[in-house]
């Protein structure tokens, strides 16, 4: 083993800066659980207890990260299914989880005013995730310990049914729509979520509907050049800096803030 192969051994653990990117090694591990097991031809018995409680905790955690993102927009202070922040950050209970992340996700959705279709396809992968759950069945011993106790030791039952079966297969399946769901239900309303951190860094802008034409882009010159050219082909150019949607009769200009382009609607 050379220098360099050796080095791949070196983890930087303390690297991670917040459970985002705990969810991404979750997600990648999972991948490739999927993509590498199956060629030694062994049976998913002999992993299936650590699997299933890599891909419960991966959702755990994928569900507590979209939950932070709608509410630091929507703003509200209350919990439809948790006491407090606190109680949400220790549960381990997907079925309440997912539902405050449906519940967040609805005010976010009401409150930007976005469009229909995108909370009709995050209901359609929400589904998705409503059968991953089911079939996961799981408590916060669940896949962890052989026993559920209680507080004096004593024991209560066993944490999985002896006859409990799952196909991996059909696991696999749902999590790729849950995969969808967990990135692409903010990402949907990244329109409303980037003009309202836009606005609230650009308080002196007055003008703006409440979205963007897409998401904000990096900014370069040679980036905003094309941009400008594949805008006055879709559109008609008004200016140098504003164009007309003649589909919707819409108007968007760019502006650029932190080297973000922002192509605002007008």
């Amino acid at each position: 083993m050379n220098r360099l192969e050796r080095d791949k051994y070196i983890a930087w653990v303390g690297y991670t800066t917040g459970d985002i990117q705990i969810w991404g090694q979750y997600e990648l591990l999972f991948d490739f659980i999927f993509e590498q097991y199956p060629k030694t031809k062994r049976r998913f018995d002999e992993i299936s207890l650590p699997t299933l409680f890599i891909l419960s905790h991966a959702i755990e955690l994928g569900l507590k990260e979209g939950i932070k993102f709608f509410k630091k927009y929507h703003e509200s202070r209350h919990l439809s299914k948790f006491e407090n922040w606190t109680t949400l950050i220790k549960s381990h209970d997907l079925k309440k989880l997912a539902e405050e992340f449906k519940c967040g996700y609805n005010k976010l959705h009401k409150m930007v005013n976005a469009d229909k279709k995108h909370k009709e396809e995050f209901n359609s992968y929400f589904k998705a995730l409503q059968k991953l759950i089911s079939l996961l069945d799981r408590t916060s011993e669940t896949y962890r310990y052989y026993l559920k106790i209680d507080n004096n030791g004593n024991k209560i039952k066993q944490s999985i049914s002896s006859s409990k079966t799952i196909d991996f297969i059909k696991i696999k399946d749902h999590f790729e729509n849950v995969k969808t769901l967990l990135i692409g239900a903010p990402n949907s309303l990244g329109v409303y979520t980037d003009f309202i951190d836009f606005q609230k860094a650009r308080p002196e802008y007055k003008k703006g509907k409440g979205y963007l034409y897409c998401q904000r882009l990096y900014y370069t010159e040679d980036i905003l050049e094309n941009i400008k050219e594949s805008l006055s082909k879709e559109m008609t150019k008004i200016s140098d800096n504003r164009w007309l949607d003649t589909k919707t009769g819409e108007n968007f200009e760019i502006e650029i803030y932190n080297k973000s382009i922002y192509i605002i609607a007008v």
